[in-house]
């Protein structure tokens, strides 16, 4: 089977709404869906961006004419559509989002009928049926139908999760929900079990007036300070489409991804030694110390939430996590869910009695830098093959770019970006002098792969 243009990146296609992604791609998004998933009925939904009800009237239409049943979920997370549809029988999914993007971008995360986003052998096959030049139209054209209001069963499903649920009401949390569609989720769950909730930038708006969608750190100073003037317990932050989430402590500090990662890891293990744990190649040390500590079983892939949810599934994992702040409960979902991360932090809190900053402080530190290289399009493959052959015999890893491991020091990973025009360069060390000493050795060498 010959190969088409690539449309899908690490997570799901993206683009600029009205240019690269418009309502002609978004009927062809639906068509070629209902061809690969024939007679499925499709669950479709969206976030909050001005563009996705356009998009999703396209995605919509496309599968009608295939003649697939359409079920309109309306405004919802990613994680709860991506629940929804692996509740429902002979059923798959399309969200309209592009997650954590700037306001001008959208795309779609294709759903499998399992519900977690369809692999890449099929991505390769909707990437063909996408670029044809003729879509057929069915003459029994399928049914359209609104199920708006399905995330309340979603959040029944997440509160099953939550231990000692009487010591949730004497939480003081704060969530930023960036003006993105999980202002219906993670608030509604914590209010509902009795927390005090404290709301920051709840308002869904598709034009992310409070903050940049990404919960980075520089995004996050209203947060912080709303955590430390209302002396919160912890505040929470999530991104677009509300798969993410990026934890606070009570002091206002924001806490990496991957360190949470590796407190919920903590905890989980305690409880289950020997159990296995999913991350890609690009996390924190402290997870694998952790997984070492407790006797876990740490399994690597490469970066993208596809990759992990695969793998975790594959390999019956109890937890996968990422450094972005993913979270993949598989006793709830193997997929990335912002809202199920959250419980299982507030989990931690309340059964350890401690503090966030406490529990965490308790974790190996190490120190990570991340730096993003400009390579054009077409030049990221051969960029890193010609760094490959500079560092031929240093290598630990190719599972994802290049890695190299530097015993008793810490490690370097040099890896082609899914989703924009650059190289992502990572090191960690157990110093900042080391880890600057590192960046200092292995910058020059791909700027002249570059």
């Amino acid at each position: 089977m010959a190969k088409a243009p690539r449309l899908f990146g690490t997570n799901g296609i993206r683009g600029v709404a009205g240019k690269e992604i418009d309502s002609v791609i978004a009927f062809r998004v639906g068509s070629a869906l209902g061809t690969l998933f024939p007679k499925h009925r499709v669950l479709i939904g969206r976030d909050g961006r001005l563009s996705s009800r356009m998009l999703l009237e396209g995605v919509a239409a496309g599968l009608l004419a295939r003649g697939n049943h359409v079920e309109d979920l309306g405004l919802i997370t990613t994680p709860a559509l991506e629940f929804l549809v692996r509740k429902a029988s002979s059923s798959a999914g399309v969200m309209v989002t592009a997650s954590h993007n700037p306001p001008e971008y959208n795309g779609f995360k294709v759903v499998d009928s399992d519900g977690i986003e369809i692999d890449r052998a099929k991505e390769e096959k909707m990437e063909l049926l996408i670029h044809r030049v003729q879509l057929p139209a069915t003459y029994s054209p399928g049914q359209r139908t609104s199920r708006e209001g399905e995330i309340r069963s979603y959040l029944h499903e997440v509160e099953k999760h939550v231990v000692h649920k009487d010591r949730v009401r004497d939480l003081k949390i704060v969530i930023d929900t960036g003006n993105g569609v999980a202002a219906q989720t993670t608030p509604t769950l914590l209010r509902d079990l009795g927390a005090r909730v404290i709301s920051v930038n709840d308002v869904i708006d598709g034009d992310f007036p409070g903050r940049n969608s990404e919960p980075r750190p520089e995004n996050l100073g209203a947060l912080s300070r709303t955590v430390r003037e209302e002396k919160a317990d912890l505040g929470i932050a999530h991104d677009g489409d509300g798969d993410r989430a990026i934890f606070v402590d009570e002091r206002g500090e924001v806490q990496p991804g991957d360190r949470t990662l590796a407190l919920i890891e903590d905890e989980l293990l305690r409880t289950h030694p020997g159990a296995k744990v999913v991350t890609p190649i690009n996390t924190s040390m402290v997870v694998s110390e952790v997984a070492s500590k407790r006797r876990g079983k740490l399994i690597l892939t490469k970066v993208g939430s596809i990759e992990v949810s695969r793998t975790v599934v594959k390999v019956s994992a109890l937890l996968g996590g990422e450094e972005n702040g993913g979270i993949f409960y598989a006793p709830h979902h193997p997929v990335r869910d912002g809202t199920i991360a959250a419980v299982l932090v507030v989990n931690a809190i309340v059964e350890t009695g401690r503090s966030l900053s406490k529990l965490l402080d308790e974790l190996p530190k190490f120190y990570m830098v991340k730096e993003k290289i400009p390579c054009k399009e077409g030049a990221k493959d051969a960029a890193i093959k010609a760094l490959k052959a500079r560092l031929l015999g240093r290598i630990s890893s190719s599972l994802d770019g290049v890695r190299v491991d530097l015993e008793g020091r810490g490690w370097v990973l040099v890896r082609a970006s899914g989703t924009e025009p650059l190289l992502r360069l990572y090191a960690e060390a157990k110093t900042e002098k080391q880890v600057q000493e590192i960046l200092n050795e292995f910058r020059p060498l791909v700027l002249a792969a570059v």
